[in-house]
Formats: structure tokens, C-alpha cells, sequence
């Protein structure tokens, strides 16, 4: 009887461990994308939910799952709110890992200058200016290759060119 008593809570054991995994897993996949916590939660829970099926009865099962469910979705709740709260404070990402970021800007100096479309404006393409390739859009629409067109601004990365007509 000794044994049997000891099998019974070695198994409830780790059903609850599993499932107390699982969960934890899945709050942890709400701030390390990439669904491989997801992925393993779930797969704990569905083996702790499958062993108390096996073990106890199916009114006992659909209880214990029906817990799990709740469990999961009040995790689900909490990380969230834990994820809103942080951005609002603008604290979910740290600082220093993003550090040495530099988006793409275009050069002001170029402003006035002229250049020679070396791929169609559709509106977008790239014009030659001094014998530089740069990433141009059209004010005016679609220019022709070989046009020539004047740097009227600039948007991100991108010269804002008008044609010369």
C-alpha cells in the first residue's frame, strides 16, 4: 500500500509540475518571442491534462482542464497587463540593447543639386548625382531613365526629386 500511495503522489507530483511549467512558459513566451515557449507550454499542459485523464476519473479530468484553462488565461491577462504597464513607461525594451541603431537619412547638402535618373521613377528608383547612386522618388510621378531631375527634399533615406522640363 506504501508503494501505491507513494506512485499516486509521484505522479500528481509531476502532473502539477508540468502544468505549473507549462504555464509559466507561456507567460514567459509574452516576453521572448518566438514561439518555442508557447510551443513547449502547451505541450506541458496537454501531457498534464493527458496523465490526469489517465489516472482519475473523466469528471476529475474535465475539472482539472478546466482549471488549467482558467490558469492559462489568467496568465494570458496578467502578461499582457505586465507588457501594457511596461511600454507605458517605456521601459519594455532596455535601453543599451539598442544602442548603435542609426536609421537612413538622406544628405541635405544635396538639396538643389541635379542628377540623371539611372532607373525609371515609378515613383520610386535611384538617380546618379556627382557620380553617386542614391534612392529617389518622384514628386511629379513617373520619370523616364536618362532624364535629368533636380533634388527639391528628402524623406528617410529616399531624395525627393522633381523633373526638369
Amino acid at each position: 500500500m506504501g508503494l501505491s500511495n507513494f506512485h499516486l503522489d509521484f505522479l500528481m507530483a509531476t502532473i502539477l509540475l508540468l502544468a505549473f511549467a507549462g504555464i509559466v512558459l507561456i507567460f514567459l513566451e509574452f516576453f521572448l518571442p518566438g514561439a518555442v515557449m508557447a510551443v513547449l507550454g502547451t505541450l506541458s499542459l496537454l501531457v498534464s491534462i493527458g496523465l490526469f485523464f489517465v489516472q482519475y476519473s473523466a469528471l476529475w479530468g474535465i475539472i482539472f482542464m478546466l482549471g488549467v484553462f482558467l490558469a492559462v488565461f489568467i496568465t494570458c491577462k496578467l502578461a499582457l497587463w505586465q507588457v501594457k504597464r511596461s511600454q507605458e513607461k517605456g521601459h519594455f525594451y532596455h535601453g543599451e540593447d539598442q544602442e548603435g541603431f542609426l536609421a537612413s537619412a538622406f544628405d541635405p547638402q544635396l538639396i538643389g543639386k541635379e542628377g540623371i535618373v539611372s532607373t525609371e521613377l515609378k515613383p520610386a528608383g535611384h538617380i546618379v548625382v556627382e557620380g553617386h547612386v542614391y534612392q529617389a522618388l518622384s514628386e511629379t510621378g513617373f520619370i523616364s531613365k536618362g532624364n535629368s531631375v533636380k533634388i527639391v527634399g528628402g524623406k528617410g533615406s529616399h531624395l525627393i526629386v522633381r523633373g526638369n522640363f
